[in-house]
């Protein structure tokens, strides 16, 4: 008798299917050769402008930009910021712009700051986020 009851209670159960969305983070490679860095007005600093569309506001207020060098051909990467070479390599990032700084780390007065003289890879990931407040 309570094997029936238990049968028919186990009948009025369904299979549900829980569907997961998966937030990918999307990826870009540039790579900055030394003609492409330009010198600040005061001349303590090296910049390059990246134009990324796809950097949106969402990924100021929520998501996350990550940006890290190589300057091995991609063989290991740097998390800016990042001292590399001498250099002292950091980011700033607006709504469709990523902006790489360079500066001498030490900001010694009388040293001419040059660009780098080999290429960097630059890999800019976005990544998506749940914010939680």
């Amino acid at each position: 008798m309570i094997a029936v009851v238990g049968l028919m209670g186990m009948s009025g159960c369904k299979k549900t299917e829980v569907v997961e969305t998966i937030m990918p983070n999307r990826t870009f490679i540039y790579t900055v050769t030394s003609n492409q860095w330009q010198l600040s007005q005061d001349g303590l600093t090296l910049f390059h402008d990246i134009d990324l569309p796809e950097l949106e506001q969402y990924y100021l207020e929520q998501g996350n930009v990550s940006v890290a060098i190589s300057g091995d051909k991609e063989q290991s990467y740097d998390i800016l910021p990042a001292t590399y070479n001498g250099y002292s390599y950091s980011v700033n990032y607006t709504a469709g712009f990523v902006t790489l700084k360079v500066e001498d780390p030490l900001l010694e007065d009388g040293i001419e700051l040059q660009p780098p003289a080999a290429s960097i890879v630059v890999k800019i990931v976005l990544s998506d986020s749940d914010f939680i407040q």
